[in-house]
């Protein structure tokens, strides 16, 4: 996308990304840069001692799409095709890596929770236009859901306005906005078999995942009050432990660039969207 290209060219920094994760470089303490990642992971993927450890600490709880080979792996609460999705999807369908969206339908919907409520009332950015260094972002807002009946369910039990679970809306749009077919995968069970409800607990086995198995696309948006609490308690003695047991870092890096968008425009969708939303 230009703002890629525009970021670079200018070498700027911007305030959305912490200086704990060093977002220019992605060489900081939780980021590993993108080609290294890759590269790294083929190479620990054929440790078959590095494997073995992994699957000795949890108990042999390797998800299907990691057992043959390394993936390449974003989650978040439901898959949607976002900028964000998008850019991921376009970036790496060079590689001969699968690429899967991981979803957990038994997270509760709230719509305090920016990302969840981005899933119940999509924001369409409909135009981005720059004025004197400045970005402009205009936005329509489509709301998919009822918020009152969605509050505090399931994922797996919101319905959109049209009564199609939310979910299975979202996945469908994939297959109108994206070229790219990726693995949706429903990872509720695994969370459930591996400390839900404990994030602390959790986090160190979810980021052994990401020692030989695959490479993880995440931001971490720490000016964030509450991202930034998550940061440091969870992420971090996570991360630590997880490089102290098995002797390597996690292998994570940024999903989207230092650009001039938003953080609201990474989460939204193309206009594209609008002729496919029946409400």
């Amino acid at each position: 996308m230009q703002g890629d290209q525009a970021a670079d060219a200018a070498g700027r920094t911007y305030p959305y990304f912490s200086e704990v994760l060093q977002q220019e470089t992605g060489s900081g303490r939780f980021l590993t840069p993108y080609p290294v990642a890759l590269e790294e992971v083929h190479k620990r993927s054929r440790d078959t001692g590095l494997r073995k450890r992994v699957e000795e600490y949890l108990g042999g709880d390797i998800p299907e799409y990691m057992r043959e080979r390394p993936v390449l792996y974003l989650a978040r609460h439901v898959a949607t095709p976002n900028f964000e999705t998008l850019r991921f999807l376009h970036l790496l369908e060079p590689l001969d890596l699968p690429i899967v969206l991981s979803q957990d339908t038994k997270d509760t919907f709230t719509s305090a929770n920016m990302l969840k409520r981005f899933l119940g009332k999509l924001p369409v950015c409909t135009r981005v236009t720059q004025k004197a260094g400045v970005t402009h972002e205009l936005y329509q807002h489509k709301t998919v859901i009822d918020f009152t009946k969605a509050q505090g369910k399931p994922f797996s039990e919101v319905e959109t306005l049209w009564g199609e679970p939310l979910a299975q809306f979202h996945a469908r749009l994939f297959t109108e906005l994206s070229t790219v077919p990726p693995i949706i995968t429903d990872d509720a069970e695994w969370i459930d078999r591996n400390s839900r409800g404990d994030l602390l607990a959790h986090y160190k086995r979810f980021l052994a995942l990401f020692v030989a198995h695959g490479v993880l696309f995440e931001d971490y948006l720490v000016e964030d009050k509450e991202e930034e609490h998550f940061v440091r308690e969870v992420l971090e003695p996570a991360f630590t432990f997880v490089e102290e047991t098995f002797g390597v870092r996690p292998l994570i890096t940024q999903l989207t660039p230092s650009s001039v968008e938003s953080v609201k425009f990474w989460l939204s969708y193309p206009k594209d969207v609008l002729p496919l939303l029946k409400a």
